[in-house]
């Protein structure tokens, strides 16, 4: 197969087989019930807790517990 063929076969089977994707995204994207699965995806950041610590701790304490080799230094790169 050199080169002319097979972009003659990438111009007419490739467009059909991404024309065939596209359209199978698009129903999959819009198919009934999506939208609870969607909404519940939209929520997930809003839902989050505001910091990793718990509730009796602050960031400060987390960072204050990192190795030292973990920490930047004063110009912000890590030692």
């Amino acid at each position: 197969m050199n080169y002319h063929d097979f972009r003659a076969f990438a111009d007419t089977w490739g467009l059909v087989l991404l024309a065939l994707l596209f359209v199978i995204l698009i129903v999959w994207l819009f198919r009934r019930g999506a939208t609870k699965e969607y909404e519940r995806a939209a929520r997930i950041p809003l839902d989050a807790p505001e910091s990793p610590a718990g509730p009796d701790q602050s960031i400060n304490d987390i960072k204050a517990a990192r190795p030292a080799d973990d920490r930047p230094d004063e110009k912000g790169t890590k030692t």
